[in-house]
């Protein structure tokens, strides 16, 4: 009897083991119809955004420019790992897609996330324009299967790679109003690339708002720190010193995945941003103490017009609130050179109560009237030639027959010759930090080397052949008037005086007192003479009711044409002839890369 119980309880753990065994086997079978797509999706997902998160901190930082959130430029030679990575969640997506095309939705309901791996993956190979036309479909085709604000942050952070920085704005505008407060993750994402995007354009402002939401909520030390070394960049190339200082500090302590580069940058850079407080504040005090002064003597005729530099403007706004909430006064403000050659404002100001330091003269007044016509030691601008009915062409020499001349070095241009808003701007911007070389760019004499209100501090060369070159806003001029100065020579520091809302080098290229487009003369992007004489026509300096700034330049004799063929392309004639396509379309006025067959175009 006790066999036979035995026996049927044996017999009972033998079907139930069975019927467990089966119930697992049905399980599996309805797990693989889930993931049949791909199996290893999450596992996939996750190791992908290590290889790009790793990516983004292998940075090639060049500490003298205001770094970026993201790396732009990361080597793919220095991160092969990364790289196989990439490749192998873009192969395993790539499966799964085909795979999935002719099955129903409960084959493979990650779809969605699989086509923004994919895309993930094909930006961080630099395949942009496939990345981004995939981000662009999953949006209109699967926007209700994920999380759309997720992929239209990459669609914008994808337009920021391929420098569409219009289409970039454009979408982060469309986010800005839907973004949940309460996903932490999203949040910083949109923070910092509108703050890469606002870096990329220059708005610096408007990066730096973005930038001060996300330290607070960025949980990556590594990135935290990034982010207030970006601040203080920012502070500093905006003349805010002050607030900078906190920044490095926060910079320099010891903490463990800091690069120690950017510790030794922050060092360098606190020191510098004290040593310009203390510039500063000797600054203030000294035209305060000019003002007072002035005040004494002529109290009744004492009124501010223009802020003569970024340091005395809290002076102004104690003694004069009004000045900055009136229209016309802050119209002043502006930062592009002034439109006072068509006004005659402050042709002949006094300027007996400027600081000047620079009283020892090198050559008379006399001798230089006999080298150079209409040479004037006060006035910044002297009286201008009309060209407007000029017949023949001069050839203007800019350097010596056989000379063999380099230009001084200039930086990235961010402001053309030509309308900025309401007014004109008679020369070109350069993107600087406060302390850069300024050269000069030929041989001459320096005919103004002071302060002005418009110009700040301001050096203007006049050149052998009649060519007047003006450097603007330095934070320190290092030659003196009257001076002779040689090609090359080093002759003030970038800063932010006069009407300017940052630190830049502005150039102004005049020829008898009137201002012609330096690129007319020098390829900036190369670093080079467009030709060593410079031809001058009427056209010239036709440039306001032609509406011509700086899209094409006038061709001087050398100049050589090219006549389209079939199948030509800007890169191939570029390459035929040894320049770029950028200075090819500047030559031309053009746009874009279309170029139709028989149209004749310069090359050089």
């Amino acid at each position: 009897m006790g066999l036979k119980i035995k026996y049927i309880i044996g017999s009972l753990l033998i079907c139930l083991s069975v019927q467990l065994t089966a119930n697992n086997e049905v399980s599996h079978l309805k797990k693989d119809q889930v993931d049949t797509c791909f199996s290893k999706f999450k596992t996939g997902y996750k190791s992908l955004f290590g290889a790009i998160d790793r990516i983004n901190m292998s940075y090639s930082d060049n500490y003298l420019h205001v770094l970026f959130v993201y790396n732009y430029d990361w080597d793919t030679t220095k991160n092969t790992k990364q790289w196989n990575i990439l490749s192998a969640a873009l192969s395993a997506s790539e499966t799964a897609i085909i795979n999935a095309r002719e099955k129903d939705i409960t084959y493979c309901p990650d779809i969605a996330e699989i086509y923004t791996m994919n895309a993930i993956a094909l930006l961080y190979q630099k395949q942009y324009q496939k990345a981004y036309q995939l981000f662009d479909t999953v949006v209109r085709n699967y926007g209700r299967m994920t999380d759309t604000t997720n992929v239209l942050l990459w669609l914008a952070h994808t337009a920021i790679y391929m420098d569409k920085y219009d289409t970039a704005k454009s979408i982060l505008q469309s986010i800005a109003t839907s973004l949940d407060t309460t996903n932490m993750k999203a949040l910083i994402r949109y923070e910092t690339i509108a703050a890469d995007l606002s870096l990329k354009t220059f708005d610096y402002e408007d990066a730096l708002n973005h930038l001060l939401k996300a330290k607070q909520m960025s949980s990556s030390r590594q990135m935290n720190i990034r982010i207030k070394f970006i601040i203080a960049q920012i502070y500093t190339q905006t003349a805010r010193y002050g607030e900078a200082i906190p920044y490095y500090n926060e910079v320099m302590k010891p903490l463990l995945g800091v690069d120690n580069l950017m510790k030794s940058y922050a060092i360098v850079y606190k020191h510098f941003c004290e040593k310009l407080i203390i510039e500063e504040e000797q600054t203030y005090l000294a035209i305060k103490a000019a003002k007072e002064e002035m005040m004494r003597r002529e109290p009744e005729e004492f009124e501010p017009t223009i802020i003569e530099s970024n340091y005395d403007s809290s002076y102004l706004y104690k003694d004069y609130p009004y000045y900055f909430n009136d229209i016309a006064a802050m119209f002043f403000l502006d930062e592009s050179t002034s439109d006072i050659q068509d006004t005659g404002e402050f042709e002949n100001e006094d300027t007996t109560n400027y600081i000047d330091d620079y009283d020892e003269m090198h050559l008379s007044n006399e001798m230089l009237e006999t080298i150079f016509d209409n040479w004037d030691s006060i006035s910044i601008h002297i009286p201008k030639t009309d060209f407007s009915s000029m017949s023949d062409t001069i050839y203007l020499p800019l350097i010596d027959a056989g000379t063999v001349y380099t230009l001084p070095h200039f930086n990235p241009v961010f402001s053309r010759f030509g309308w900025r808003r309401y007014r004109y701007h008679y020369g070109i911007d350069t993107k600087n930090l406060i302390g850069d070389s300024i050269f000069c760019v030929f041989d001459g004499i320096v005919r103004i080397a002071k302060r002005n209100r418009t110009y700040g501090n301001v050096i203007i060369v006049r050149h052998y052949n009649g060519l007047e070159t003006f450097y603007a806003h330095c934070s320190k001029l290092l030659v003196e008037q009257n001076q002779e100065v040689k090609a090359g020579e080093l002759i003030a520091l970038v800063g932010s005086t006069g009407r300017s809302t940052g630190p830049h080098l502005h150039f102004e290229t005049r020829y008898k007192g009137t201002a012609f487009n330096p690129e007319y003369m020098i390829d900036f992007e190369n670093g080079k003479l467009i030709s060593d004489t410079l031809m001058i026509t009427k056209e010239t300096f036709n440039y306001r009711r032609s509406g011509n700034s700086s899209d094409a330049s006038p061709a001087p004799a050398n100049a050589v044409y090219y006549k389209i063929r079939s199948g030509d392309t800007l890169s191939g004639i570029a390459k035929k002839y040894r320049t770029t396509v950028n200075s090819i379309k500047r030559l031309n006025g053009l746009k874009s890369d279309f170029i139709r067959d028989g149209k004749r175009i310069r090359v050089l």
